[in-house]
């Protein structure tokens, strides 16, 4: 199904990526849950056929070469579908980006991820309760929460602004799917590691600060694709539902409350399209404002459905459940922290 699109104007390229994801989104891109993970495969090889799944990696490593502004309109876009399947993308862009920059042991794992293997990417964060340490060429540590979109996905660790690893799958153990208030799809899980690691696993310099800050850019379009989404939805239903013999969009206070949605679902949108990789700061710091703002819009378009908005058909309150959901697992506590650190004079 179309949906209109109320971000930045577009270009004949970026006009074509909506079109596609829409196609899909009638096609492969149904939210179909944890319990049904050969469909979650299915959706994310499709992703992978269309070119979309890693578009903005470079070229010549073997993504589709697009750039940013063009692969946040597709993530925003995807989001409003498929919120899980969204975030996973964005690990596979961090991935190619740190991988492209690793050893030839590497390079299979950097064309697998292209051909839409899952593969998670976490920054760690010992705050956050992430146990890792890397010694004497041996990574060890537990991680709480890992959310690929794929069953035993590989994982790229960045475990400081200056250092990420590859770690070898036969040193990882997952635990079962984990339940959460939304993102179906994710199959979120657990992970033990214990594994040696080559020096070509292991990736230094400014490709790990730009993988952790296009984590934080592709999170914000998220949250403004689902942002768009919603209030699109409330709009589309109060257009059409009568009350009192007309539209209650001829109501005052509904009228008001759409347009508060929409003004603030385009503010999102329009400010995250337009971000960049060049200021991790101000990546980290906008990331909380847009998860917020998405709460907020998501949930006045589950108040503008009235009773219907609890209902699992009309699929708004899905999108508020993904927001509330999406915020956590893209760590955006921990992401204003850091912001408020470099904001303060400490280091990045």
């Amino acid at each position: 199904m179309r949906r209109g699109w109320w971000g930045p104007p577009l270009d004949d390229d970026q006009r074509a990526v909506l079109e596609l994801i829409d196609d899909l989104a009638g096609s492969h891109l149904s939210r179909v849950g944890d319990e049904r993970p050969d469909d979650v495969d299915t959706a994310r090889q499709a992703l992978a056929d269309h070119g979309l799944w890693t578009m903005g990696a470079d070229e010549t490593g073997g993504g589709g070469g697009a750039d940013l502004a063009t692969t946040l309109v597709a993530l925003a876009r995807l989001a409003g579908t498929c919120p899980a399947l969204a975030w996973a993308s964005v690990q596979a862009h961090a991935a190619a980006l740190v991988l492209s920059g690793a050893g030839r042991a590497s390079s299979g794992l950097l064309g697998d991820i292209h051909q839409g293997a899952p593969v998670a990417v976490c920054a760690v964060d010992p705050a956050e309760g992430d146990a890792v340490e890397l010694t004497g060429g041996r990574i060890t540590g537990t991680l709480d929460r890992l959310d690929p979109s794929g069953r035993e996905p590989r994982l790229v660790l960045l475990l400081d602004r200056d250092t990420a690893v590859a770690v070898p799958p036969d040193g990882v153990t997952f635990g079962p799917t984990v339940r959460r208030t939304g993102l179906d799809g994710a199959l979120t899980v657990s992970c033990r590691m214990d594994a040696s690691v080559s020096d070509d696993a292991v990736v230094r310099g400014p490709r790990v600060t730009q993988a952790r800050t296009l984590l934080h850019v592709g999170a914000a379009a998220l949250a403004a694709g689902i942002a768009e989404a919603a209030a699109q939805a409330a709009l589309a239903y109060s257009s059409t539902r009568e009350q009192f013999g007309a539209a209650l969009t001829e109501l005052p206070t509904v009228r008001a409350s759409l347009s508060a949605q929409a003004a603030a679902a385009r503010a999102v949108l329009t400010t995250s399209i337009a971000t960049c990789l060049d200021r991790p700061d101000v990546a980290a710091a906008a990331l909380t404002p847009a998860f917020d703002l998405a709460v907020d819009v998501a949930a006045a378009s589950v108040q503008s459905h009235g009773g219907y908005g609890y209902m699992v058909e009309y699929g708004v309150e899905g999108l508020l459940r993904d927001a509330v959901s999406l915020r956590a697992a893209a760590r955006a506590t921990e992401a204003a922290r850091t912001a408020a650190h470099v904001l303060v004079g400490g280091d990045a």
